[in-house]
């Protein structure tokens, strides 16, 4: 019986005999690109790994007075000032409590100007994504909660799950200018 790194071995094996015959008929190459696929309350949503400078487990913060809802303070990263916010009240417009949970995990992208942290629920993991293995389309209906955060949802394995733009946002946040908060309740 195989092992599974022979698996794995035999599976990308066949994926490259397959990129290697659709290049001879002329269709192109297949796209790839990594993904993030993180939980911010119920729902799983994707974020391109070249848009997360690094991922790191939450710490200690500083609370900022006067400062909107969605802010869960600064903290240090690579000494410097990191804006941390709660990507459930910033997408959802519900707290997600503590910033200590367990699976918690701050996604740190860096702005034009200053770097921000975007608190997430749980990292579930990364996926590798081929044009061949994955349907991008418009944002459907059944996730217009995500319409001020992204423009496309991604279909892997029969689930549908936006992909957030974090730097467009981040570029947005340093302008002053964020997105209507979601204020449907959303679990």
């Amino acid at each position: 019986m195989a092992s599974p790194y022979e698996l794995l071995v035999g599976l990308a094996l066949l994926r490259e005999k397959k990129r290697q015959i659709e290049a001879e008929q002329h269709q192109g190459p297949i796209e790839a690109w990594s993904a993030l696929v993180v939980k911010i309350g119920t729902w799983r949503c994707v974020l391109r790994q070249d848009e997360v400078d690094e991922v790191i487990a939450p710490s200690k913060l500083t609370k900022v007075l006067g400062a909107p809802t969605w802010m869960l303070g600064i903290g240090y990263f690579r000494n410097q000032l990191l804006n941390i916010l709660d990507g459930r009240m910033l997408f959802l417009g519900r707290s997600s409590g503590s910033v200590n949970q367990l699976s918690a995990r701050i996604l740190v992208v860096q702005g034009q100007e200053e770097w921000f942290g975007i608190k997430v629920d749980e990292l579930i993991g990364i996926r590798h994504v081929w044009s061949d293995s994955a349907e991008i389309k418009a944002l459907t209906d059944k996730l217009a909660v995500w319409r001020s955060y992204a423009t496309q949802c991604i279909v892997m394995n029969g689930e549908v799950m936006p992909i957030l733009q974090a730097r467009n946002l981040m570029r947005g946040l340093e302008q002053q200018r964020l997105p209507e908060l979601s204020a449907s309740t959303v679990a």
